[in-house]
């Protein structure tokens, strides 16, 4: 039986595994026509802070029967992502081979890690005004003590 946490890891790297190979016609989409309010991201990069990446491996079991990859994988766990970021959340079904001729589904919540792209863009962005707005201070500071000597 997994505890509540080891099934949000292993649903979010479910998510992940799906989500390489999906492309979303939103971010496809160059011209506009498909996007309608397009809006700049707000405060990109104090969202982000609230999220703290990981190590983990799935389960052995659970990463044969939903056919997850093995090994070390990196990441976030979809309730930290879905406290920050809710709208990334979505619900995928997998299913699978119980028995001989029994299948069963599965429900999990994945991380649309796509859509995770424009908000460090953004907070990269957010990250170099700062700089080069302490650049631009530090530069002041430094004209008056050059004067002096």
């Amino acid at each position: 039986m997994l505890t509540k946490n080891q099934y949000i890891v292993k649903s979010f790297f479910i998510a992940l595994f799906m989500l390489v190979t999906a492309v979303s016609i939103a971010q496809e989409s160059k011209d506009g026509v498909v996007q309608k309010k397009v809006g700049t991201i707000d405060h990109p990069v104090q969202s982000l802070e609230k999220l703290e990446p990981g190590v983990f491996e799935y389960d052995q079991q659970q990463s044969k029967t939903l056919q997850l990859p093995q090994g070390k994988r990196y990441g976030f766990t979809v309730a930290e992502v879905e406290a920050v970021f809710p709208q990334l959340i979505k619900h995928t079904t997998r299913t699978y081979m119980y028995g001989k001729n029994t299948y069963r589904t599965a429900t999990v919540k994945t991380v649309d890690m796509e859509s995770l792209i424009p908000l460090l863009v953004a907070s990269i962005k957010e990250q170099q005004q700062e700089i080069e707005q302490l650049k631009k201070e530090l530069q002041e500071l430094k004209k008056p003590v050059a004067a002096v000597k």
